[in-house]
């Protein structure tokens, strides 16, 4: 089984995908997880991948589907994760040509209001000596701006701001509605409400995956 994770920032993604790995034995695979696999044991695509981060480029979609590919070889046969693969629909469908062997079972989009997620990442404070992360409203530090860990500064990213999150999230509809119009066309797209407790959630999505 291969499922699709996708949710826009701050929808708690990363977060349930993480669990979906412990609790349900998923294999979880990220672009960025594999890019730096594949670069570490040193393939022929991995050292590819690493001429264009060298340079400051993108990774091409071509190269990074081949470092998917390569992750899913170690992998074959047991669930699989995608998480935040495709991130746009040329990715969705060059991902489709390895439909023989690796395919797409469920697309879930972890579905949660624009509102709630520029709350949600606004909130957000991290630390600048030991980099933990607190937020205003969900997990407060014990002092306001002081880390509970190493006691240093607690401060927002710059690009946590509200019109550079908007900004995001814009870039982001953008590119996914396209994806998640493509797997409704394929009947495996499952929207999930996002909204709730992290437990809600995670067994919002378990009762689709098992």
């Amino acid at each position: 089984m291969i499922v699709v994770l996708t949710g826009a920032p701050g929808a708690g993604k990363g977060t349930q995908a993480d669990r979906l790995a412990e609790e349900l034995g998923f294999v979880k695979i990220s672009t960025g997880d594999a890019l730096r696999n594949q670069i570490k044991i040193g393939t022929k695509v991995g050292i590819e991948a690493s001429g264009f981060m060298k340079e400051g480029k993108l990774v091409p979609d071509g190269v990074l589907l081949d470092i998917l590919k390569a992750e899913l070889e170690i992998v074959r046969g047991e669930k699989v994760l995608l998480d935040g693969y495709p991130r746009n629909l040329a990715q969705a469908k060059t991902l489709e040509t390895m439909s023989n062997d690796f395919p797409v079972d469920k697309a879930i989009l972890i579905d949660v209001s624009q509102s709630l997620l520029v709350d949600r990442i606004c909130g957000r404070r991290v630390c600048e000596s030991c980099g933990s992360g607190f937020h205003v409203n969900f997990s407060r530090p014990k002092v306001e701006g002081v880390c509970d860990k190493c006691d240093g500064r607690l401060v927002q990213r710059p690009d946590d701001t509200e019109d550079k999150v908007r900004t995001r999230l814009e870039i982001y509809e953008k590119q996914t509605i396209p994806v998640l119009d493509y797997y409704k066309s394929q009947d495996k797209y499952q929207r999930v409400d996002g909204d709730g407790s992290m437990e809600e959630v995670f067994s919002r999505i378990s009762e689709i995956i098992t």
